[in-house]
C-alpha cells in the first residue's frame, strides 16, 4: 500500500493585539484596532475602518473607541477575514468579523465589495453573541448565491446557535436560526444544490438526533425538514463530520460522536430518496454497538479509496499500553449500502502518536506482540507462540528531523523507509517464516497519515 498523506495540517489562527482608543474628532489612523495587515486585506481594513469612524460619528461620543478582529474558532475559515465569491460573478466579496471596543458586545459581520478596484463596505449586521464558532458557505435554495452559514456560543458547547444569512437583497439578511451541536453543509439529496444536516445531543434525555433541511428549488425563503432519524442517544460530542460518496447516486455524513460515558462511535446519515436514514442506531438499545470502540481512534478514508471506513479495536496479546503509547490493532470496515451490510476493509497497527500504520493480514492474528520505546519512537514486533514472546521480525521508527537518533542506524541493519520533509522512517526486518518480510513488502504495508 502506497504512502498516502491522508489528514492535512489544521489552519493556524492569525494573532491580534488591542491598541489605545480616543475621543471625538478620532481619526482612522488612531482607531483601537489590530495592526494592519498586508496585500488585499489591508485594503479590505481600510475599508471597513472608514464605515466604522463613519457610523461611529452617527453615535453618541461614549462609543467612539474602535474595534477588534474577531476570528472563528473552528471550521475551514479561522481568519478574521473571509473572501468568498458569494454571487458567482468571479469576483470575491469579503466579509470581517468584528466587534466595538467594549465589553462582551456582539461579533458583527461587514460585507465588502470591490468596486472600480476598490474596496467599500456595503452592509453591515450584528451576529448571535461575542463568540463566533465557525462559518461555512452555501448554495441552500437553487438560486446561485451562496448563504453564510454561522454558528455562535451562546449556552455551552453543545447548545450553539446556528445563523443563516443571504444576500438576496445586496445585504446581509438573517434567513434562519435554529440549535446545533453539529451541522453539516453538503449535497445529500442530489438536488443540484446544498442541503443543511443539523446534529443535535441531548445529554439530559439521553436523545441525539439528525435532521435534514432542503428548499425547493424557486421557494425563496422556505427552507423546510425532509427528514428526522435518531442516533446513539450516549453522544456527548460529535466530531469528525464528512460527507462521503456511497454509490453513484447517493451520498452520506459520516460522524464520530464521543459516549458521556466514554468512547467513541461512527454514525452514518443519508437520504434513500424517501427517508433520512442511520442504519447503525439501534432504537431498542438507544444506541450504536456496531462501531463502538474504547479508544478515541476516528473513522477516516484509511485506504485512499474515497470511502470512510471505521474501525474496531482488538488486543494484542501481551501488550497493554495501547492506550498510554496510542498504537491499536485495528480491524477498519466500511458499510455496503446495497446489501446494508457491514464490510471488512482490512487491519493494521496504527500508531496515532508517530502518524503512521502497518497494514497486517488477519492470519497473523494471535502470533505476534509488541513493544514500543517512546525515547526512540521504535515500534517493535515480536513472534508470539504458545503466549511466549519470541524474537523480534520488524521494527519502525520515526526520526524527527528536529532530534537526534538517526546516527548508527544503518550499522545496526535499519534501512530507510520514507523520507519526508520532517520525518524520516526507518525500518529493521527478519525474512523468517510465517511473516516473509523484505523491503518491498514492508514498504507497501506502510503508510504515513498525519
Amino acid at each position: 500500500m502506497k504512502l498516502r498523506a491522508l489528514l492535512g495540517a489544521a489552519a493556524v489562527f492569525l494573532g491580534f493585539a488591542l491598541m489605545s482608543g480616543c475621543s471625538v474628532g478620532i481619526d482612522v489612523e488612531t482607531l483601537l484596532r489590530p495592526p494592519r495587515p498586508a496585500g488585499e486585506q489591508q485594503q479590505i481594513q481600510k475599508a471597513l475602518e472608514k464605515y466604522i469612524l463613519s457610523e461611529q460619528k452617527k453615535q453618541a461620543a461614549d462609543t467612539l473607541g474602535g474595534y477588534i478582529l474577531k476570528y472563528p474558532r473552528f471550521g475551514d475559515h479561522r481568519s478574521a477575514f473571509v473572501l468568498q465569491d458569494l454571487n458567482g460573478d468571479g469576483v470575491d466579496e469579503a466579509i470581517v468579523f468584528y466587534s466595538f471596543g467594549k465589553e462582551n458586545s456582539n461579533v458583527r459581520l461587514n460585507l465588502l465589495k470591490k468596486n472600480d478596484g476598490m474596496w467599500e463596505s456595503v452592509s453591515d449586521i450584528e451576529g448571535a453573541s461575542p463568540d463566533i464558532d465557525r462559518v461555512e458557505f452555501g448554495d441552500l435554495n437553487g438560486d446561485g448565491l451562496y448563504e453564510i452559514i454561522t454558528g455562535w456560543n451562546v449556552d455551552n458547547v453543545n447548545n450553539r446557535l446556528l445563523v443563516l444569512y443571504n444576500i438576496r437583497t445586496g445585504a446581509l439578511n438573517e434567513w434562519y436560526r435554529d440549535v446545533y451541536s453539529e451541522f453539516i453543509i453538503g449535497g445529500l439529496t442530489n438536488s443540484g444544490w446544498d442541503d443543511l444536516l443539523i446534529l443535535l445531543s441531548d445529554k439530559a434525555e439521553n436523545i441525539s438526533t439528525a435532521r435534514l433541511l432542503h428548499s425547493d428549488k424557486g421557494s425563496g425563503e422556505v427552507l423546510r425538514e425532509s427528514g428526522e432519524v435518531r442516533l446513539d442517544g450516549y453522544i456527548q460530542q460529535f466530531s469528525s463530520a464528512a460527507v462521503a460518496e456511497l454509490t453513484d447516486t447517493a451520498k452520506g455524513v459520516f460522524v464520530d460522536g464521543v459516549r458521556s460515558s466514554g468512547g467513541m462511535v461512527t454514525e452514518l446519515i443519508y437520504w434513500d430518496g424517501s427517508f433520512l436514514r442511520a442504519p447503525f442506531y439501534d432504537r431498542l438499545k438507544n444506541r450504536n454497538d456496531l462501531t463502538f470502540r474504547e479508544a478515541a481512534l476516528p473513522s477516516m478514508d484509511i485506504n485512499g479509496d474515497g470511502q470512510i471506513e471505521w474501525p474496531i479495536i482488538k488486543a494484542v496479546l501481551g501488550y497493554k499500553d495501547y492506550e498510554t503509547d496510542r498504537i491499536w490493532l485495528t480491524k477498519w470496515y466500511g458499510w455496503d449500502i446495497k446489501a446494508e451490510k457491514v464490510k471488512e476493509v482490512f487491519s493494521c497497527i496504527i500508531n496515532m502518536t508517530d502518524g503512521y500504520y502497518f497494514e497486517t493480514d488477519n492470519d497473523w492474528d494471535s502470533l505476534f506482540t509488541l513493544s514500543y520505546d517512546r525515547q526512540t519512537r521504535a515500534l517493535t514486533f515480536y513472534t508470539l507462540d504458545n503466549g511466549k514472546t519470541g524474537e523480534k521480525f520488524l521494527t519502525l521508527r520515526a526520526v524527527y528531523k528536529t532530534e537526534e537518533g538517526e546516527s548508527g542506524l544503518e550499522q545496526a541493519g535499519f534501512r530507510l523507509l520514507e523520507d519526508l520533509s520532517e520525518v524520516k522512517f526507518y525500518t529493521w526486518f527478519s525474512d523468517k517464516k510465517p511473516f516473509n518480510l523484505n523491503l518491498e513488502r514492508v514498504s507497501y504495508r506502510f503508510a504515513y497519515i498525519r
